[in-house]
């Protein structure tokens, strides 16, 4: 596959006034660098319509491991694919064991679908109508996180593993804000192909804090049957409560800001220190100084990146990851 078919997205707004971005022109001018370091591919699981997915992943040139490849699998694949470039991937695939890199989002162009996320992220269905698609009838939204959880173990990780020796000790699963949410539900519905969950700034507000209870104590009374590690990143700002004054408020985000009342703004740093005391479970919170929700999306990734792959990783955004 060419890697410039998918590489290289820019935003567009859809339509005006919503919240969605299109996937624009490709970089041409990368095809040379990105066909050096690492090769491309694309597989499509689920069925037909809403349920379609698309998993694009990197494959490194390198010759692989003898136990195979680590690989940071991540959630909103098409906006997490924007902030990879020539330069890091380059450095990636000059380590000693590099990643492969595994994008996972729904079949279309958009970078952002907050409908789509709230149906497939969530662990149950909630009164939030401001997230629901366009014409929507049903008075709830979400639920749908069980439904894609198995898609991924049960399509797109064997159909990954067709194409790429993987190492099935380092395989880490990141998602941020409702993608986060939903890395916190595979960790507790013992998805134990993954040894890695990788939660930023998870949305534990939905349903007012409904994965902070019978989720947590039947995650906690079961204990893990193996060891894995858990991330849980959150902005400085976040945890202090402050939203960013800079984006525009309307009816929606009046209400989303409403819903986040739901959880304590630092929610996710105690919950990281009640996980942190069960066995075979490795706990790492980190925070971000003065970083607000959005942008714990990039400094995050950049974060995981760093150690799923080993070493310190350069990007064109002038920080060390």
């Amino acid at each position: 596959m060419n890697p410039t078919t998918w590489r290289g997205l820019t935003p567009r707004c859809s339509s005006p006034g919503a919240n969605r971005l299109r996937i624009g022109a490709a970089l041409t001018n990368a095809r040379a660098p990105l066909a050096r370091c690492y090769r491309f591919e694309s597989v499509l699981v689920g069925e037909q319509g809403a349920g379609r997915w698309r998993i694009r992943f990197a494959i490194p040139r390198a010759a692989p491991p003898r136990r195979g490849f680590p690989a940071l699998w991540m959630l909103d694949g098409n906006r997490a694919l924007t902030r990879f470039d020539p330069v890091t991937l380059r450095r990636l695939s000059c380590l000693p064991v590099p990643p492969v890199l595994v994008f996972v989002d729904v079949d279309h162009t958009l970078l952002i679908d907050l409908p789509s996320r709230a149906r497939h992220y969530t662990f149950l269905p909630a009164d939030y109508p401001f997230l629901a698609a366009p014409g929507a009838a049903e008075e709830l939204v979400g639920g749908g996180a069980q439904e894609l959880l198995d898609l991924l173990l049960q399509e797109a990780v064997p159909a990954v593993r067709q194409r790429v020796r993987l190492d099935d000790r380092r395989q880490v699963m990141w998602g941020h804000s409702l993608a986060g949410l939903f890395v916190l539900h595979a960790l507790y519905a013992g998805a134990a192909w993954f040894t890695g969950f990788a939660a930023a700034s998870p949305s534990l507000w939905w349903g007012q804090g409904a994965l902070l209870g019978e989720p947590e104590r039947r995650f906690v009374a079961r204990r893990p049957h193996q060891s894995a590690h858990l991330w849980l990143l959150l902005g400085g700002a976040e945890r202090a409560g402050q939203i960013d004054a800079r984006r525009r408020l309307d009816c929606d985000r009046a209400a989303l800001l409403s819903a986040i009342q739901g959880a304590p703004a630092d929610a996710a740093h105690h919950l990281a220190g009640r996980l942190a005391t069960l066995p075979g479970l490795a706990v790492r919170y980190r925070e971000f100084p003065a970083l607000h929700h959005a942008a714990v999306f990039q400094a995050s990734l950049r974060a995981v990146l760093r150690d799923v792959a080993g070493l310190p990783v350069r990007g064109r955004y002038g920080r060390r990851v």
